[in-house]
């Protein structure tokens, strides 16, 4: 009840700052416009939709004709003659009473349904965490606005196929996390979210090792910090060993969630021959993460001559510094406290496997998989912009604006908007 006076509390508290700003009151209109037409519209892929019914029937594998209806078996695994899911399966497990009830009711219930409004609440908890950091109304609506349409989520925002419903119910999970921990910190519940993250992406799970630094470098005295480590890994250990138990029922294997055993074509096929994991991904994850621009368009197939609008998005990923340019400020920041040490040591755990990892994406906008650390790395951002510089500058504003416009254009060469 507390946390929902506090969320009325703060939605008022928007429609105030909005009045104070008629730019960003027309750029968060008119993107979650977007974001509510793509989602509530979109019907491609809806792998997890599929499996809640399976879930519902008691099964693990996806029931008969799933396959006929989202027309491919690409990225499924295909064991003792029926078809998995491999991506982790706490989205289905949250989708479960609506399709229920839908389905009682002779209705599809589209992943999109739910995204939209996992959205909103992205918006509002950053709203709060910005607000903590001391930002005033303006500035942490401008800087919940950064992360939502100034960063490579907003591809996976307009688009609610499984790969990247996924990602933004790992990505509110971490910011709920995050919530929790600048406000009343309780380990316990943080170990629940993140045991929730870890059965959704493992990677971006490993993001618990802040929490547990944390505590360990804290200023309490040791019976407190076992305490808390206690309260923090009890539940997380738990809840994450679920998803070891359902490998083991799936696939016979505790270790095995299915990546490896995953029906790939092409390029996906063939870097996954070189192995899952592999240094000789690592150059590749760097390029398309950081030094990744987007393509030319030619006149035509031979010559060189570019035809307006000159460019297009790079369908396997594109530099983070170039979706999110604000985070050139990094190389201009101290980070001096603890907190931003932590977030650093954090942000290269998670990206070392993802660098690592055999696939990059493809058909995605800019770098999705460095969605499992953005959280922390914006976190990172907006706690030493504030040590420096106290309030957001007109120039970053309009950056922050510009940077989106720009991202949806880009986005635009990729996918449809209508």
């Amino acid at each position: 009840m507390q946390y929902f006076k506090k969320t009325l509390k703060n939605i008022k508290g928007l429609f105030l700052v909005f009045q104070e700003n008629i730019p960003l009151l027309f750029l968060i209109i008119a993107f979650f416009s977007l974001i509510f037409a793509r989602n509530f519209y979109f019907n491609i892929s809806q792998h997890f939709s599929y499996l809640a019914d399976s879930f519902l029937h008691g099964k693990f594998y996806f029931l008969k004709d799933v396959i006929l209806k989202i027309g491919t078996d690409s990225d499924m695994v295909f064991y003792n003659d029926k078809y998995y899911w491999p991506l982790g399966p706490l989205p289905a497990v949250i989708l479960m009473p609506a399709v229920f009830i839908f389905k009682f009711l002779n209705l599809f219930f589209y992943q999109g349904y739910l995204q939209f409004f996992l959205i909103l609440l992205i918006l509002l908890i950053l709203f709060n965490i910005s607000r903590k950091i001391d930002f005033s109304k303006l500035d942490s609506l401008y800087l919940a606005s950064a992360f939502l349409f100034s960063s490579m989520f907003l591809g996976v925002a307009l688009i609610s196929s499984s790969w990247y419903f996924a990602q933004v119910i790992t990505v509110f999970l971490i910011f709920f996390a995050l919530w929790e921990y600048f406000n009343k910190k309780r380990y316990f519940l943080i170990g629940i979210i993140f045991g929730l993250v870890f059965l959704t992406r493992v990677t971006a799970g490993l993001g618990l090792l802040f929490f547990i630094l944390e505590i360990l470098l804290n200023k309490k005295n040791i019976k407190n910090k076992i305490k808390d480590i206690f309260l923090l890994l009890l539940p997380f250990i738990l809840i994450a060993s679920l998803l070891f138990f359902y490998n083991y029922l799936r696939f016979n294997n505790f270790l095995e969630q299915g990546y490896g055993l995953q029906i790939l074509y092409g390029t996906g096929s063939a870097n996954r021959d070189y192995g899952l994991f592999n240094l000789k991904h690592l150059a590749g994850n760097i390029y398309y993460s950081i030094f990744s621009m987007p393509l030319p368009i030619f006149m035509d197939n031979l010559s060189q001559v570019l035809k307006f609008p000159f460019i297009k998005a790079n369908p396997w990923g594109m530099s983070i510094f170039l979706t999110s340019p604000y985070l050139f400020y990094l190389f201009f920041l101290k980070f001096k406290d603890k907190i931003s040490h932590l977030l650093l040591i954090t942000i290269i755990f998670i990206a070392i496997p993802i660098s690592l990892y055999y696939g990059i994406g493809f058909m995605q906008f800019g770098y999705r998989y460095a969605l499992d650390f953005f959280p922390f790395l914006f976190l990172l951002f907006i706690i030493n912009y504030r040590n420096k510089y106290k309030f957001l500058s007109e120039n970053l504003k309009i950056l922050i604006i510009l940077s989106s416009l720009f991202n949806l254009y880009l986005f635009s060469t990729l996918f449809s908007l209508c």
